[in-house]
């Protein structure tokens, strides 16, 4: 989950400011602007600030309702968050982002349900949305839907087939429930595109080792010890 909660981060910063140019029926006005601003400095008092100014100038502006959660959300007041989320989504119910914002914090929040909605909602208005389709997977993948899960984790990559985040979320989803053969596969399709990762040799090396295939899996927990991820752990259990 902290993956996608940074990546949800990087996303609500770059929305905010698309915001206008994907919901151009919704005005975007000077105050609403500054608070974009603000945002992408870190200034979030003074963001949420001008997006109150937007509201009090046009109680109706999904926008400004918009910016308004994403700043609370960015600052891990989710409650707040979802809050003018929902209200953003009442004043216009296919704000494609809106939902995704409001799915992400439920997601973070641990309520799967609301979340599983939201995300299902959100590819059904945007079937491109790869982020959403990775956020759904990992919803379905922890309500046991797993076969589901695979179905949008597919999605997401047909869209982005050189993300190697998505294949990396993919390929552990398929060895945490004994798809050793996929899940390691997949995880090699992952370090393809990026060596560099060193959590994918350690979830490969799992489930290298959990197949019964000792030597490549103390190889793998090796390479992540080389790129500084700490397994003497693991080499001290496995490969002694």
């Amino acid at each position: 989950m902290n993956i996608m909660r940074k990546i949800y981060q990087i996303l609500l910063l770059n929305f905010a400011i698309i915001s206008c140019a994907q919901k151009t029926e919704q005005p975007c006005d000077d105050a609403f602007i500054r608070g974009n601003n603000y945002v992408l400095n870190a200034d979030f008092n003074n963001a949420k600030k001008e997006f109150e100014k937007s509201i009090i100038k046009d109680p109706k502006n999904a926008n400004a309702f918009y910016g308004l959660a994403s700043t609370y959300s960015i600052e891990g007041n989710y409650k707040k968050a979802s809050e003018y989320f929902t209200k953003s989504i009442s004043l216009d119910n296919k704000f494609t982002l809106a939902y995704y914002g409001r799915g992400t914090v439920n997601y973070i929040s641990g309520d799967l349900e609301n979340s599983y909605s939201d995300f299902l909602k959100v590819v059904e208005l945007k079937p491109d949305f790869s982020y959403a389709w990775v956020y759904l997977a990992n919803v379905q993948n922890q309500q046991g839907k797993y076969n589901d899960a695979i179905n949008s984790f597919n999605a997401a990559i047909k869209l982005e087939p050189n993300n190697y985040l998505f294949l990396y979320q993919k390929g552990v989803a398929e060895g945490n429930h004994s798809n050793y053969a996929e899940s390691i596969e997949t995880l090699s399709q992952a370090i393809q595109l990026n060596p560099k990762n060193s959590l994918s040799y350690v979830y490969r090396g799992t489930f290298y080792y959990q197949s019964g295939n000792k030597k490549e899996a103390c190889l793998d927990f090796q390479k992540a010890q080389n790129l500084g991820f700490k397994t003497d752990d693991y080499l001290k259990k496995y490969c002694n």
